[in-house]
């Protein structure tokens, strides 16, 4: 029953929480599955005259197989199945949840990369344009900037070589 007991405290302090939900349910399945096995052996014993027997009709129950090859004679056993078949609802109930619940998460999480992707600068064709125009614009300017300095460094040596007496050009 301590388990029991853990699995409602985590599911009280967070009732939103479909994994405690998930396993609260699933213990209080387990504990009603043998639980109630073991009342309806006792209390049924004609219809169950065997622990496993009886086990047998819970776990058809609560899985709502129901083959119906025996069935509650006594009130007190016909009570135990309806209760294991109330808990067998919540459990249904909470494992569609909880798989419905994991197949929207994975579809929202898809979604959420391809519109991430779709709006990611790297996918769009302008925006690439736009930075490969930038790069360009940079390299002409560093080109420019490059050519006006040699510009500038020719133009002083044929000023200095202009403003030498010619014999001294020569003798050199």
């Amino acid at each position: 029953m301590g388990i029991l007991r853990r699995g409602y405290e985590r599911f009280h302090d967070n009732p939103s929480s479909l994994r405690h939900a998930t396993q609260m349910i699933t213990s209080l399945t387990v504990a009603v599955v043998l639980l109630g096995a073991l009342m309806m052996w006792v209390f049924d014993h004609g219809q169950y005259p065997t622990y496993g027997s009886a086990l047998w009709f819970t776990l058809q129950t609560v899985t709502t197989v129901g083959y119906g090859d025996a069935t509650p004679i006594s009130t007190v056993g016909k009570t135990v199945a309806a209760v294991v078949m109330l808990t067998a609802i919540g459990l249904v109930t909470v494992v569609t949840a909880r798989v419905t619940s994991t197949f929207i998460e994975a579809a929202r999480v898809r979604t959420a990369r391809a519109n991430a992707e779709a709006a990611s600068p790297e996918t769009d064709p302008f925006t690439r344009l736009d930075s490969t125009l930038s790069t360009l614009v940079e390299r002409l300017d560093q080109i420019e900037s490059t050519l006006a300095e040699r510009l500038d460094q020719i133009e002083s040596t044929l000023a200095v070589n202009d403003a030498t007496p010619s014999e001294s050009r020569d003798s050199s």
